[in-house]
């Protein structure tokens, strides 16, 4: 069995035992240039075919089922290839090579039919252009409906904390006059029940507050370049009060220039330093330390303190909003802070996380893409791609 594959492929070139195709019969000038040139057309269309193929495989970047279009390429280059030898058959009678390139040719015949059957149900469910121009539709109308909507919830919240805050104000100023118009006539209970009110109304002042800024984040879509180490720095000197006050620690690394808002970034650092400073334990000065890495495509930043510590279990559960772990009584706060992070991180493409340890301190880590992509300016590309 072996002898003869042996023999054929030691004599593969050898063009002995045949004439050449011309001695072959009775071939007239015209019938064997008809066939030579025809065989020749044939090959060099053959040629083109998978050239053209390669070509639109490496301009179209990611082109659906790209191995289907190599295989169906090799297979009408190989195609091609019998019809040059052929032709070349009418001077070099090499039937052993003409027999391995169609061996070959079989070969890439069969995997090629294995291959349009396997991806056949695949191939049945890419879209047509049709498709896409009518989902395309629905994307923009869908973004058009999100805009407007965007824009009547960010009116509404507006018009909703000015028309709270009116009132708040009004409370709180009686109260202030009260309290100082006739607080000597007043009895301690009375006093209580009046700082009490006035707390009450300063804690929703500033919750209607934080609900605004969560509400804006991501509507300014003019993304420049922060410098977050002066970012940073601005938002260290104005938590200087409460650093001195409690002898805290800040160490700060390195960290970039990144795209973006600066006011969403600067809510998200805010949030939280003023956190690692605020959650400290009982008679041990804060430690905070502000590291950030840069990898291929993104930046990843980390916040840790030496304060309280979160369990585990409270891990998800922080960056609900309206989430509190502990009461008013012990720290202060809205328990919005963290859910406007998480909102910040998530318009930006990137991921927030943490590690905790209680007792020992709280690692909040989160990435920033180097190229943030957002739904405005996937709306954009589609608007070019429909008008191209």
């Amino acid at each position: 069995m072996m002898q003869p594959l042996f023999d054929f492929f030691r004599r593969l070139a050898d063009t002995s035992d045949w004439p050449p195709r011309w001695h072959c019969g009775t071939w007239t000038d015209f019938h064997g240039w008809l066939y030579i040139l025809s065989d020749l057309t044939i090959w060099l269309a053959y040629m083109a075919i998978p050239l053209i193929l390669i070509r639109f495989v490496f301009i179209k970047k990611g082109v659906p089922l790209a191995g289907v279009f190599w295989i169906f390429g090799a297979f009408i280059l190989f195609c091609g290839l019998t019809h040059l030898i052929d032709a070349a058959m009418f001077w070099i009678p090499a039937y052993r090579i003409n027999a391995l390139i169609r061996f070959l040719t079989a070969v890439v015949s069969v995997a090629t039919v294995l291959a349009l059957i396997r991806y056949f149900n695949e191939a049945v469910g890419l879209r047509t252009s049709k498709e896409y121009d009518r989902e395309l539709s629905y994307r923009q109308l869908a973004m058009q409906e999100l805009t407007r909507s965007n824009q009547e919830l960010q009116q509404f919240a507006y018009i909703a904390s000015h028309d709270l805050q009116s009132p708040l104000k009004t409370i709180a100023n009686y109260l202030s006059l009260l309290e100082n118009k006739h607080g000597n006539e007043l009895d301690a209970d009375a006093r209580r029940l009046i700082g009490v009110s006035t707390a009450a109304a300063e804690r929703m002042r500033n919750l209607i507050n934080d609900l605004l800024d969560f509400s804006r984040i991501g509507a300014d879509v003019a993304y420049t370049q922060v410098n977050l180490k002066e970012l940073v720095d601005e938002i260290l000197e104005e938590q200087q009060a409460e650093i001195l006050a409690t002898g805290a620690g800040v160490d700060v690394g390195f960290l970039p220039t990144v795209m973006g808002h600066r006011t969403d970034l600067k809510q998200l650092f805010q949030n939280l330093i003023s956190n690692a400073l605020k959650y400290r334990r009982a008679d041990v000065a804060p430690m905070v330390t502000i590291r950030a890495t840069e990898d291929l495509h993104q930046f990843r930043f980390s916040i840790s303190d030496n304060g309280i510590g979160i369990d585990r279990q409270h891990f998800e559960r922080v960056f609900q909003i309206f989430q509190r772990l502990h009461g008013r009584n012990q720290y202060s706060g809205t328990g919005i802070g963290l859910a406007t992070c998480k909102k910040v991180v998530d318009i930006y493409g990137g991921q927030i996380w943490l590690d905790s340890t209680v007792g020992s301190g709280t690692t909040f880590s989160f990435t920033i893409p180097k190229v943030i992509k957002t739904l405005h300016q996937y709306a954009q590309a589609d608007s070019l791609h429909s008008l191209n």
